[in-house]
Order: structure tokens, then sequence, then C-alpha cells
């Protein structure tokens, strides 16, 4: 038998041996494992790559379109405020809690501040006057539950530090945001010019009473709304945005004009020639301004008004023009009756003294040019102070509007009639000496003192007196004018109803 140290020697070998085969094979294994292993890694790998390579492009996708809406909001942003900037009136918009949230150029210039230090600030605080800021209050607060205001102000002295009188038109409305909050949208417009005008033609008409009741109910309608239509149009000219205002002016709806040519739906088809010089102009960078005479195509009724073009660009940088009307009927109107009443008698509608100077002095001048005889023939109405005692002023205003009647049915249309002064008339015979002058004068005579004059139901029996003179040469129109003068109070100190010879 072996002994425990010989056992030893003869075991541990073996048993290194033996550890050393199963080691050696072992790592045999694991290196052919080690590919098997690695590639299913990698292919794991490449799969989780793939689908994180997806997710960054769907998010860059995501944040390229987030980034893209962005910036066309941030365009549409920018042409409204381009819009309204162009617009003449000051505008602004204002939130529920009355603090500014876009303003135009306009009132931002009126208010003396930079855009950017009004938005966010209360409205109330760019006002200082206090009864004005309790009465807006209490509009944006009817504005709020679906009022709308629409107002015009004067402006005294001192207000907000201006040095003149001022007045404007207020308008209040209310819409909603983009988020469907309330807001309140303003808009001023300065009528200062137009009110100044009244105030002239009011000074002009106060000499007549009854005139001047019908120009204060003129003048009541004049300070009404001005309407103020606007639209937009492209650089092909159809409209891309149109307010109430246009769209009622040309009687369509605002919706149904989107799109359509604005030469195709103007009030009168003559309006719309000059149409296409004047938009290539404004494309151009150039603006319009100027007055229109227009016919109302189912009325017949003649209106003027004012036409501003502007260019501006739209949210993509396209060129678009900016058109608004003004009307300014009214006021041509009332200029055109100023100058009426400068050359005409309003009781009559004879020729006033001033025009009838004007005239005689052309004709006068003519007549020595040409050695042609030229009279003249001052007229006065017998007693007609009794008429105004007895029957009242109406009736006398009646009759002498009667008599410049019946004078003119007598004359010829080259004579020149006017009223004088009071119930005195004067009248010129261009081509007649001073024997067809007195014919003349009889004729008026008799035309009266054969024919009573009706008014109101009384029947009057009218007289004349007159003076009548040939112009001598050399002789002035007012040396003439005396000579007849002369000859009426000598008819009239020969018992009246005569006419005599200076």
């Amino acid at each position: 038998m072996l002994g425990k140290a010989a056992l030893k020697d003869l075991v541990y070998p073996l048993l290194g041996l033996l550890l050393g085969a199963l080691a050696w094979e072992l790592t045999g294994l694991i290196w052919l494992a080690l590919p098997v292993t690695a590639f299913g890694a990698a292919l794991s790998f490449g799969r989780r790559h793939q689908q994180q390579a997806r997710q960054r492009r769907e998010s860059d996708r995501l944040a390229a379109s987030l980034d893209d809406e962005r910036e066309r909001h941030a365009a549409t942003r920018q042409f409204a405020q381009r819009l309204l900037d162009v617009v003449p009136m000051p505008i602004y918009v204002k939130d529920a809690q009355r603090r500014v949230i876009i303003v135009n150029r306009a009132q931002a210039e009126q208010w003396g501040l930079p855009p950017e230090t009004i938005i966010g600030t209360p409205s109330f605080e760019l006002v200082s006057e206090a009864d004005s800021n309790r009465l807006s209050f209490q509009e944006d607060q009817s504005v709020l539950e679906g009022q709308q205001i629409y107002k015009e102000e004067r402006l005294p002295v001192g207000y907000l530090g201006q040095t003149e009188e001022r007045f404007r038109v207020i308008a209040k409305g209310r819409c909603e945001d983009t988020e469907v909050n309330p807001v309140i949208v303003c808009s001023r417009f300065d009528t200062t010019d137009w009110r100044l005008a009244e105030r002239k033609v009011l000074q002009a008409l106060q000499r007549e009473q009854l005139l001047r009741q019908r120009n204060q109910e003129f003048l009541q309608r004049v300070l009404d709304v001005i309407p103020d239509p606007f639209y937009i149009k492209d650089a092909e000219g159809r409209v891309v945005l149109a307010n109430e205002a246009y769209a009622r002016d040309r009687g369509h709806s605002t919706a149904s004009i989107i799109g359509v040519l604005a030469t195709a739906i103007a009030i009168n088809p003559e309006l719309a020639v000059d149409s296409g010089a004047e938009d290539a102009a404004v494309l151009r960078g150039e603006t319009v301004d100027k007055e229109q005479r227009y016919v109302m195509p189912h009325s017949g009724e003649v209106r003027y008004r004012l036409i501003s073009k502007r260019p501006v660009n739209d949210m993509d940088g396209n060129p678009l023009i900016v058109v608004a009307h003004l009307d300014i009927t009214r006021w041509k109107v009332a200029e055109a009756k100023l100058a009426r009443l400068a050359l005409q008698d309003e009781l009559t509608g004879l020729p006033n003294r001033r025009h009838f100077l004007q005239e005689a002095e052309r004709l006068i001048s003519s007549a020595t040019r040409h050695s042609i005889p030229l009279s003249l023939i001052i007229i006065d109405v017998d007693h007609f102070k009794q008429i105004n005692d007895t029957h009242g002023h109406v009736i006398g205003d009646l009759v002498l509007r009667k008599v410049a009647e019946r004078l003119l049915t007598r004359l010829r249309n080259e004579d020149l009639p006017c009223r004088w002064g009071g119930e005195e008339f004067a009248i010129l015979l261009p081509l007649t000496d001073l024997a067809m002058a007195n014919t003349v004068g009889e004729r008026l005579r008799t035309a009266f003192a054969n024919e009573p004059i009706e008014a109101e139901g009384h029947s009057l029996q009218i007289t004349l007196s007159g003076g009548v003179t040939q112009k001598k040469d050399n002789e002035s129109l007012l040396e003439c004018l005396s000579r007849a003068d002369k000859a009426l109070y000598a008819a009239k100190n020969s018992g009246r109803n005569c006419f005599i010879t200076a």
C-alpha cells in the first residue's frame, strides 16, 4: 500500500492535469460564444439607434412646424399692425381690464408716447381728465355688454396741452380676440376742419332768419357720422379685405365682394377708368390723394368724395393697396351754396347788389367800347311799409318775390335786374336808349297797376315808382345810379305810380 505522502504525490499532479484540461475546454467555449453574443448585441443596438433616429427626426419636424407657425403668427400680427398704421385715423384696442393691447401710429402720436410704452398700460392712465375717464369707463362697460358707441366730442383749449379747440368723432365696438376674450376697439376721427368750415358758413348765413334756420338744420346733419369706407385689394385689383361701409356703399355683403375685382363693383363704371394707372403708381411706392365727383346710378344724386390710396405689403411680402373714401358731399354743397349767396339775393332769387355792380361795370365797358346806348331804371314798390304793417312780414316777403317774378316776365334775357335793397329794384338795359327805357318803365308800371298781386288769400293792389336814365359818355356807374335815384324820389314826390326821366 502507498503511504499518504506517495498518494499525494500521485493524486495532486493528476488533479492538476484534469483542471488544466477543463480550463482549456472552457476557454475555447467562451471564445466560441463571444462572436454570437457580440452579433446579438450589435443587432439590438442598431434597432434602438434607428428608433431613436426616427424619434429625433419626428421631433425636429414638429419643432420646425412649431417655429413656422410661430413665424407666421408673428408675420400676421406684423401685417395687422402695418395695416392699422396706414389708416389715418387713431385706432387702439384694449382688453376688458382697459389695458391697451394694440395701438396704431396715429393714436400713439396723438398720445405722444412710443407704442411699446403704451402697450399694457390702462387707457385711463393715458388721459389725466377724471371726468373723461369716468365717462370712458361707463362707455367701456356698455360696449362690453354689446352696445356700439358713436359720438362727437368737443375738446376745449388746454385739453391734453393743446393750444386750440378741436373736435373729433369717437367710435367704440366689441369683438373677441384669438382666445375668445372680449376686447374693445376704439377709433377716433378729427372733424375740426369741417366744424370750423361750418362756423364760417353759419356766419355767412346769419343775415336771413329763415335761411339761418335751414342752415342750422343742415349743419346739424353735418354733425352726423360721416361714412368712411375703406378696402384692400391685391396687385391684380381683387378685393382681399373690405369694411361694412364699403360693402354697403356698393349694395353687397362683405363676404360676397372678397376676391372680386374692385372695378367690377364700382358705383359707376366711369369711376374705374383711372383706377388701373393709379394702382400701378401705388404699387411703385407712390400715394394717391384726389377729390372725385360722381353720380349715384339709381337716384341720380351728385356726390363728392376724397379718395386716398396707400401701398402696404401682406405677411408674405405681397404688395397690396389700401383705399379709403371720405364723403364730402355736404361740404361741397355748403361751398356751392355759399358761393351762390355771394351773387344772389336769397329772398327773390334775383342777382344781389354786389353781382349787379360787377356785371354792370362789364356791360358799361362793352357799351362804351362799341358806342352802344345803355339805360338804367330804379324802381320802388309804393307804400310797401303799409303792406308789412298791415299783413305782416311773411306776406311782405311773398309780395317781393312776386314782384321779382313779374318783372322778369316783362324783361329781355339780356336785361340785368337786381334787388337793390329793401323794396327797391334796379334794372340795367343794354342796347337801350332813353326813349326805349321810358317805354320799358311804363310797361312795367302798367303791369302792376292793372293787375293786383295775390298773396295767401289777399289781393293786393301794387303800384311802382321809378327813375329812368341813360348813361352819359364819361359818366361812371355810380353817377348814373345817383341820377336815376334822384328821378325815383322825384316820382315818389309826384304822387307815386309813375316813372320820371333824369
